[in-house]
């Protein structure tokens, strides 16, 4: 077996890893961990977390196909992994440095606490797993402007999301959220995050 044919192989195995963990753990979030705030509008998928973990599941299942079947789907692989690579990043950052802060900045005193094999599986588990085969084993990547675009436009669309939410169920699914003074100061926090995911894209290969 030459270098690249190993290299693929072990591709294969950490996203299959990635995609039977990211199941399970979908599925414990929607029927084994209460949580009442996942009952509005949008349920579980008001938390960029769930979104996150969705689009990296997504992301693990077409790398897999891709791997019997490498000339197809290319356009739909280029969108969804490049917006996945950053995306887990950001997830990983802003939850665990906020936790580090205060854990009611983004989970209510009302919510059962999460386990920790459920938190890692849906906070870290999928950011190693997703940056180590693409700076270790993505050989073909190329970056492109478009790439750019898809990650602003994620931040865009999710910030009109999550605005949607409240306004259906009249809190944000994140407390910290709460305290921002005006939507403008709001918006510039999703911008914010959303350009530290770009540049940790940017300098990730």
């Amino acid at each position: 077996m030459n270098s690249l044919s190993s290299t693929s192989y072990t591709s294969l195995s950490l996203n299959i890893i990635g995609l039977l963990s990211n199941l399970v753990c979908l599925y414990a979030v929607h029927y084994w961990y209460a949580n009442p705030f996942a009952l509005g509008f949008g349920g579980h998928f008001q938390y960029l977390t769930i979104i996150g973990l969705a689009w990296a599941t997504f992301s693990f299942t077409i790398n897999i196909y891709r791997f019997f079947w490498p000339n197809s789907l290319k356009g739909l692989h280029d969108l969804v992994i490049h917006v996945a690579i950053p995306l887990e990043a950001i997830v990983s950052l802003l939850y665990w440095g906020m936790t580090f802060i205060d854990p009611q900045l983004l989970i209510p005193k009302e919510a059962e606490p999460v386990p920790w094999i459920m938190d890692g599986a849906m906070h870290i588990y999928p950011t190693i797993i997703i940056w180590t085969d693409f700076l270790l084993l993505n050989t073909n990547f190329r970056r492109a402007w478009r790439h750019t675009v898809y990650i602003y436009s994620f931040v865009f669309l999710y910030y009109l999301w999550s605005c949607y939410c409240q306004s259906r169920n009249g809190y944000w699914v994140y407390q910290f959220l709460e305290h921002f003074e005006s939507p403008w100061s709001r918006f510039s926090f999703y911008f914010i995050s959303g350009t530290i995911s770009w540049i940790f894209y940017e300098i990730g290969k």
